[in-house]
C-alpha cells in the first residue's frame, strides 16, 4: 500500500480517522482496536492493510477502499465504538484544483462586499 498523508497524522490513541475521499474511504484505526476487533472482519472483506506507526510511536493499521464498501465498514464501526474507549473522527478530502474552481465561482457571484 503506497503511503499517504493520512498514515502519518497525528492520532489520539483512541481515535480512529475516516477519511472520505474522491475515490473510497482512507481508514486509520489504532492496532490494537483492529487486533482484537477488526482483522478477521477485514480479511473476511478482502480488505489489505498496513500496519504503521505514527509520529507519536503508536501502532495503527491503516487501509483504503472502495466508496461501497467504505460506508459498510464505517458503519461497522461506528456500532463498534458505542460504549467504548474508542472515538471517531470523520474528514472529507478536498482536492486542490476543486478549491480554487469553488473559490472562483464565490468571487464571481458575490462581488458587492
Amino acid at each position: 500500500m503506497p503511503e499517504d498523508p493520512w498514515s502519518k497524522w497525528p492520532l489520539m490513541e483512541e481515535e480512529i480517522l475516516i477519511v472520505e475521499g474522491e475515490d473510497g474511504y482512507t481508514f486509520n484505526i489504532p492496532y490494537q482496536l483492529a487486533r482484537k476487533e477488526a482483522a478477521r472482519a477485514l480479511k473476511e472483506a478482502g480488505v489489505s492493510y498496513a500496519v504503521v506507526q505514527d509520529v507519536f510511536g503508536n501502532k495503527r493499521v491503516v487501509f483504503h477502499t472502495s466508496k461501497s464498501k467504505g460506508l459498510e465498514i464505517r458503519a461497522w464501526l461506528s456500532i463498534l465504538v458505542t460504549n467504548s474507549r474508542y472515538f471517531i473522527t470523520e474528514v472529507e478530502e478536498v482536492k486542490e484544483r476543486a478549491l480554487s474552481e469553488s473559490y472562483k465561482e464565490v468571487s464571481r457571484s458575490d462581488t458587492s462586499l
